[in-house]
Order: structure tokens, then C-alpha cells, then sequence
């Protein structure tokens, strides 16, 4: 098995079944945490767009206002936080939902990585014990 924690075995050790799959488990954490790590990043530099985006028309709004010579007032503070939710409200449920899953992986993650260093730790000294009884 070509993993990380296999280094951690001692030479002529074997893994059981159940540690091979709490191994498996916890690669495929951390591939998916990887996956998410990209998916937030592409969804910021999306919100960071959006954001620019939405300012720039903002900006444009009032100088043709200016320019045209019309009294309007800009947009509200509650009109501004609206068009904002509208426009940002979905990437940010979606930044805020992979966070939330983030999390979770880390803290599964944390406890695999509990349970595989104690069952290596389990059978370096199985290993150990019968390489003592056979010698």
C-alpha cells in the first residue's frame, strides 16, 4: 500500500483488513478536502469579481446621474445591502456550505488519523512480539 502511513511500519508488518479501509477512508478525505480547498478558492476569486463587477456598475450608475444633471439620490444603504444579497447571496451560501463541510472533514479526519496511528501503533508491536518469539 503505497501510503503516507506506511512508512510508519515497522518491516514484516502487515496490516489488518480494517486498518487498510480506516487508511482508505481517510485518503479519500483527503482528496475530497483538496477538492474543496479548490472549489472555495474558485468561489472567492468568483465573489471578488462579482464584488468588482457590482461596484464598477454602481460607480457608472452615479457618474451618468452626474452627467446627465439629474438629482437622484444613489441607492440606499438598505437598497446597496439588497443588491448586494441578490447578486453575492448565492456564491456565499455556497463558499459558506463547502466550509461547513470542510470542517467536518477535518475533525473526521483527525479521528481516523487517531484510530490509524494507534492500530499502526497495535501492530508494530504485534510485529515486534512475534519477530521476538520466532528468533
Amino acid at each position: 500500500m503505497a501510503s503516507r502511513f506506511s512508512r510508519l511500519l515497522k518491516p514484516g508488518a502487515v496490516m489488518g483488513r480494517e486498518l487498510k479501509e480506516h487508511i482508505a477512508t481517510y485518503e479519500g478525505h483527503s482528496r475530497e478536502k483538496g477538492e474543496l480547498d479548490n472549489e472555495i478558492r474558485l468561489l472567492r476569486k468568483q465573489q471578488d469579481e462579482t464584488e468588482d463587477n457590482l461596484a464598477e456598475a454602481l460607480a457608472e450608475d452615479e457618474f451618468q446621474r452626474i452627467l446627465r444633471g439629474q438629482q437622484e439620490c444613489a441607492p440606499t444603504d438598505n437598497e446597496l445591502v439588497e443588491i448586494f444579497k441578490r447578486h453575492l447571496g448565492r456564491i456565499i451560501d455556497k463558499i459558506a456550505a463547502k466550509y461547513q463541510r470542510s470542517v467536518y472533514l477535518d475533525a473526521d479526519m483527525r479521528k481516523l488519523k487517531a484510530v490509524i496511528d494507534k492500530g499502526i501503533a497495535e501492530t508494530n508491536s504485534e510485529a515486534g512480539a512475534a519477530a521476538a518469539t520466532s528468533v
